[in-house]
């Protein structure tokens, strides 16, 4: 009985041997069998493997140092995985599943602004270019557990290239994924991600999937992003006309994305630092248009849908700068608002959520003390919300680009300051603008010595009908301009405000503190 066992474990012994060597000989054949079947499932794309070995003991296959590229781009790597292991789940044979585990070490994903836009252009979807299938060729079992360990995606623009951006150190975990078929919205699955976005931000999702969900797999999720840089986002931001340099941002809330639900609800995003140009050109004019209309048609399409929900709870920007660059006049000028707090609460594209609130304070051009209030209502046929802006003794003088710009002449000193209220309803706009004026200083010898004499005339002049006009207690210049027409075009009657400017009738209307105190709870219905 002894010699048989003896011989049991020298035959057993032979035939694990036999079957490593044989495992040696059969690698590249086995290489060359899996690039063609992987290749096979493709669209578009070429997987090359280096190296790939089978382990008897396990029955793991191992694949090594994987390049993808796309067909167009032969010499420039989309992907590139150091290890890929796939390997049986024993205990889930226990079970009566034969299924297996997938780890991926270190890949590199590559995404080029090219290789966006050549998706984005192409006939053929991303969705169609046969990933499922080349991923579960690799193994003849269905993937039951994926683990992607330390991932590094970056995404380049070839116009600077000097600031690509990064989501580094990433770690996936899926498991559960050959779970049988789930009822609607139920997910089996324990989904995990985690990682560090711009080099120094923090991103975590922490949830649960249903993979076997048609016709998509669906996700529901919480997420957390902690101190994101906002300013490495420039390459991005800058091709739709938005300098943002600066600004760290965090953000929690949850996401469900499902095939007949999708949420997506904001819990707290606070972005602190914030600076901020948009940037008007001429050459840019159509481009900004067209993405004006693409805009407003998308957030359409969203608010139309009945299986999207999105909910903010509450956005803060805190001591940030937000400014507006027009250089399609001569001069360019810029204004801005610096010192801002913006604050929007109870945001949803839902009726039943009620209104939302914006409060945004701040110091326009560095100076003048400026407070928005406003009411958002959920939209349904057109916008409806009701505004009230006050600005109070702004320095004129930072304003003289945008004077030589609109005007052709500029000041010396003195304020402005600009009251108005607006009211969005049934596709209407209603409201007015009042803008003062006060201790107006226009012409200075020294400042315009380099003017021609036509150029110093006409500032003479404004700044003799500006006195003339001056409320004498109060040396204000000041009008009120109605606001009416619908919501897609807005008119602001320019005859009126010259008129009333002439006639200075507006000062009848000027009490102290003017008519309400802006310090009342936006909505408020305007008295008299």
């Amino acid at each position: 009985m002894e010699k048989g066992w003896q011989r049991f474990v020298a035959g057993f012994a032979a035939l694990i041997l036999l079957i490593v060597i044989a495992s040696v000989f059969i690698d590249a054949p086995l290489r060359g069998y899996l690039e063609r079947k992987i290749n096979h499932s493709l669209n578009g794309y070429t997987v090359r493997i280096v190296r790939a070995h089978f382990h008897p003991i396990g029955f793991a296959l191992e694949l090594e140092n994987l390049v993808l590229v796309r067909n167009e781009q032969m010499d420039v790597p989309v992907a590139s995985i150091p290890r890929w292991r796939a390997s049986l789940h024993w205990k889930a044979l226990l079970f009566g599943r034969l299924v297996n585990d997938q780890y991926i070490e270190r890949p590199t994903f590559r995404i080029t602004r090219m290789l966006a836009r050549q998706e984005a252009e192409d006939e053929v979807s991303v969705a169609d270019r046969g990933w499922q299938d080349a991923v579960e060729s690799i193994y003849p079992f269905k993937i039951n557990e994926v683990m992607i360990a330390d991932a590094d995606l970056t995404y380049l623009d070839e116009s600077n290239p000097a600031r690509p951006l990064r989501l580094q150190h990433v770690n996936v975990y899926a498991s559960n994924i050959r779970n049988v078929h789930s009822r609607d919205q139920q997910y089996p699955s324990e989904l995990f991600l985690d990682g560090i976005l711009f080099d120094a931000g923090r991103i975590r999702m922490d949830g649960r999937a249903d993979f076997l969900a048609e016709p998509h797999v669906g996700v529901k999720a919480d997420l957390v992003m902690e101190d994101v840089p906002l300013g490495s986002l420039i390459p991005v931001t800058a091709l739709y006309n938005v300098q943002l340099s600066r600004g760290v941002m965090s953000a929690e809330g949850s996401v469900e994305y499902a095939p007949t639900v999708k949420t997506v609800d904001l819990k707290r995003l606070t972005i602190d630092g914030l600076h901020v140009d948009y940037v008007h050109a001429k050459e840019t004019k159509k481009a900004e248009t067209a993405r004006a209309k693409a805009t407003v048609s998308t957030a359409k399409s969203i608010n139309e849908d009945q299986e999207t929900f999105v909910r903010i709870e509450e956005i803060k920007i805190v001591n940030g700068e937000l400014g507006f660059v027009n250089q399609a006049t001569k001069p360019e000028y810029r204004v801005f608002l610096t010192n801002t707090d913006v604050r929007l609460e109870n945001y949803s594209n839902r009726l039943r959520e009620g209104p939302a609130s914006i409060i945004l304070r701040g110091k326009f051009m560095g100076t003048g003390d400026t407070d928005v209030r406003g009411i958002l209502h959920p939209e349904h046929e057109s916008p409806d919300f009701e505004l009230k802006v006050r600005v109070a003794n702004t320095r004129i003088r930072s304003m003289n680009n945008l004077l030589r710009a609109y005007g052709n002449f500029d000041v010396v000193k003195g304020l402005f300051s600009c009251y108005s209220e607006l009211n969005f309803n049934d596709g209407k706009i209603r409201g007015y603008i009042k803008p003062l004026f006060r201790n107006l200083d226009v012409y200075d010898k020294e400042q315009d010595r380099d003017k021609d004499v036509l150029d110093k005339m006409r500032e003479g002049a404004i700044e003799d009908m500006s006195s003339l006009l001056e409320n004498a207690p109060r040396e204000e210049v000041a009008t009120k301009a109605d606001v009416s027409g619908r919501a897609s075009a807005p008119r602001t009657d320019t005859v009126q405000v010259v008129l009333r400017l002439i006639q200075n009738a507006f000062f009848k209307a000027i009490l102290p503190g003017f008519e309400r105190k802006f310090g009342s709870e936006p909505g408020e219905a305007k008295q008299g």
